[in-house]
């Protein structure tokens, strides 16, 4: 009975075993053509297509890139006047 209390630790180890062999043998069928650079075909209407929202989404992460920049920057501005007014009022 000592040993069915071990036969799930050992089942564990086993099965990763077999699915990761599955995993690193499971994906070589391929459907006899060959595809030497690792994509999928792709028309070259769907790439153009691709191809300029990826630009689009470059462009409006550069502007959201400013935007972030100038409000860190606004932020500091106004803490940094805030400590001046608090020291003015200090002094006073």
């Amino acid at each position: 009975m000592e040993w069915l209390k071990i036969l799930p630790l050992l089942a564990c180890p086993l099965m990763m075993i077999f699915c990761m062999k599955g995993m690193f043998t499971g994906h070589k069928h391929t459907d006899g053509k060959e595809n030497t650079n690792g994509l999928a075909s792709v028309s070259a209407q769907e790439l153009q297509s691709l191809q300029i929202k990826m630009a689009d989404l470059i462009e409006q992460n550069h502007h959201l890139s400013k935007e972030v920049h100038s409000l860190k920057q606004s932020q500091t501005t106004k803490e940094s006047n805030n400590i001046k007014e608090n020291s003015v009022n200090v002094v006073n």
